[in-house]
Order: C-alpha cells, then structure tokens, then sequence
C-alpha cells in the first residue's frame, strides 16, 4: 500500500508524533465456545498509552461474505472508583453495542489502559450464555497475549 505525496511540512514539524512500527497487530482467531463453527477473530494492537481491539466473527455460511461496520467504544480507568471504568459509544451500532462496550470496560479495568474496541461480532440467534462466553474466550485471549507481551517486555528490556 503506498500512501501519496505529502505537500508541506514534514508531519513531526506539525507536531505529529510518529510511532515506531514495532507494535505491530496481533491477530488472533478462536471458535466460540459453545458454537464451535463460530470463530471470533480479534485484532490487538498495543500501543504506547492505549490498546485498539477489533472483534469480528465468522461462520461457514457467511465466511467468504464481509461484514458491517460495527460499534466502535472507548473506555478509560477510572481513578475515583477503579471498578467501574468509564466508556462512552463513539459509533454505536444497536446490534454489537453492548459487547463491544462490555469488552471495552473490562479490558480498561484489568489493564489500566484506555481501551478502544471496534466491534463488528454477531451472535445471530445465540443465547445470552453463549454470548458471555464469548466476551470471556475474547477477554482471556486479549489478556494472555498482553501478558505475554508485556513478560517479553521485561525479559528483553525492550
């Protein structure tokens, strides 16, 4: 993909801080729990004050069609009252709203980040435990790979 000419300044002289491309996106892909020809797909990129998370799902019947543009929520700690981060819907969608701002909280409340989540997932005719499931399968596989990273982080002291 190459971007066009630039007329100007240079970007930095802007005042526009470039970040390394080191943090690349994780993708992730993972069947739901109780709907095994369901997969969750979740796209993770760390970045240096915040996360950006992306969810979408697929199935065999739609898997070659793409999907909507889903929610899109933004949740900060809160430092008053840790246990309840505060979110507002940038994008709101009726149908993936609430996991998507779900997601959003409970990452923002266990990683101490703001956390941005994009959301196109859709549970079709799922039962509301199926759902929790799936926001549980999403939070530990998002968690597990922060983890990770973050364990490399100090391995490496990068």
């Amino acid at each position: 993909m190459s971007f066009p000419e630039q007329n100007g300044p240079p970007l930095e002289s802007q005042g526009v801080q470039l970040l390394p491309s080191s943090n690349p996106a994780k993708h992730i892909a993972l069947p739901l729990p109780r709907s095994p020809h369901t997969t969750l797909h979740i796209r993770l990129t760390r970045l240096e004050t915040s996360n950006l998370i992306f969810l979408t799902t697929t199935d065999h019947a739609t898997s070659s069609s793409s999907s909507a543009l889903g929610s899109f929520v933004y949740a900060m700690p809160n430092r008053l009252n840790p246990s309840d981060p505060l979110s507002t819907a940038l994008f709101p969608v009726p149908s993936s709203i609430d996991f998507a701002t779900r997601v959003a909280k409970i990452l923002a409340r266990k990683t101490g980040k703001p956390t941005y989540v994009g959301c196109s997932a859709t549970f079709g005719a799922a039962t509301v435990e199926e759902e929790v499931e799936g926001v549980k399968a999403a939070i530990d596989a998002i968690l597990n790979d922060l983890a990770g990273h973050e364990r490399n982080v100090h391995v490496n002291g990068i």
